[in-house]
C-alpha cells in the first residue's frame, strides 16, 4: 500500500511554517506540493436528478379517456333521438297513400275552352254546323262554381243563309260538361236562331255583370235576341228571371 507523501513543515518558496496553513502557504500563498492543485477548468456538470412523470402521464390518459367516453355518450344520445323522431313520424309511403286517396276538387270549368272543343266536334257532326247558344251556372265571384254546368248548342243550317239571326234547322247537337269533359247528345227541337260566337267573352261579360250588381248564384246565357236584333248575354236568376242584359259584342249593359 502506497502511503501519501507527508506535507512539508515549511514553505518551499518562503520557508514559512506551513504546518497549520492547510493547502496554501499563509505567508506567500504558495500551493503546497502535498495539497491537490486548484482546478482551473470549469466544474463538471452535475447530472440532472431523475424525475418521476408517472403521475402526469396518468392524468393525461384519464383526461383523454373521459373525452372519448363523453363523445360516445353524445353520439348515442343523438342516435336515440333521431330514431325516436323517425318512429313518431308517419311513414312516407302512408303519407303518400293518404295524399293519393284524398279526393281532388273538380276543376274549374272554362266556357271559352269548352266552346272551342265543342266547335271541333260539331264540325265533324255536320260540315256547316252553326252555333245557336250557350249557358253556364251557377256562378260565383271567380266564374262557374265548382258544382256548376256548361251547356253549348250547335245546329244544322236550314238554308244557305248562315248569318246571325238566320233560322237554324230542328236538328241540334247539345254538349254539356260538369268536370271539364264534354258529353254530347242529338235532339230535335223547335225554332232557333243562329248566333255568331260571342265577341264579348264569358269572363268579360261576368265581370261587367258583377259591376252592375249581379251576385253569386245566378247564371249566364248567350244567344240571339230578336227584340234587340243582336246576340246578347242575359243574367238569369235561379227561378229563370232575366236580371240584366249585356251586348254580346261590347259587354255593355243594355237598358232597353
Amino acid at each position: 500500500m502506497v502511503m501519501p507523501q507527508a506535507m512539508a513543515s515549511s514553505c518551499p518558496q518562503c520557508g514559512a511554517d506551513v504546518r497549520t496553513s492547510g493547502a496554501r502557504c499563509k505567508s506567500c500563498g504558495f500551493w503546497l506540493a502535498a495539497a491537490p492543485a486548484r482546478r482551473t477548468g470549469p466544474p463538471t456538470a452535475r447530472p440532472a436528478p431523475w424525475k418521476d412523470d408517472s403521475r402526469r402521464t396518468m392524468v393525461v390518459v384519464l383526461s383523454v379517456g373521459a373525452f372519448v367516453v363523453l363523445g360516445l355518450v353524445a353520439a348515442g344520445s343523438m342516435l336515440f333521438l333521431r330514431r325516436s323522431q323517425q318512429a313518431s313520424a308517419p311513414p312516407p309511403v302512408a303519407a303518400a297513400l293518404t295524399a293519393a286517396t284524398a279526393p281532388a276538387p273538380p276543376p274549374r270549368l272554362e266556357p271559352g275552352a269548352l266552346l272551342a272543343a265543342a266547335r271541333r266536334e260539331a264540325s265533324a257532326w255536320h260540315r256547316d254546323a252553326v252555333f245557336v247558344g250557350m249557358s253556364m251556372g251557377p256562378l260565383d265571384a271567380r266564374g262557374v262554381a265548382v258544382d256548376g254546368k256548361v251547356e253549348i248548342t250547335f245546329a244544322k243550317p236550314s238554308g244557305h243563309r248562315i248569318v246571325g239571326g238566320a233560322e237554324a234547322a230542328n236538328e241540334r247537337l247539345v254538349f254539356s260538361s260538369r268536370d271539364g269533359t264534354l258529353t254530347k247528345s242529338e235532339e230535335r227541337t223547335g225554332k232557333a236562331r243562329i248566333a255568331p260566337e260571342p265577341n264579348c267573352l264569358f269572363e268579360d261579360a261576368w265581370s261587367s255583370a258583377q259591376r252592375a250588381g249581379a251576385t253569386a248564384g245566378v247564371s249566364l246565357r248567350y244567344g240571339w235576341n230578336d227584340k234587340q236584333g243582336r246576340p246578347i248575354w242575359e243574367v238569369v236568376s235561379g227561378d229563370g228571371q232575366v236580371l240584366r242584359r249585356l251586348d254580346g259584342v261590347s259587354c255593355s249593359i243594355l237598358t232597353r
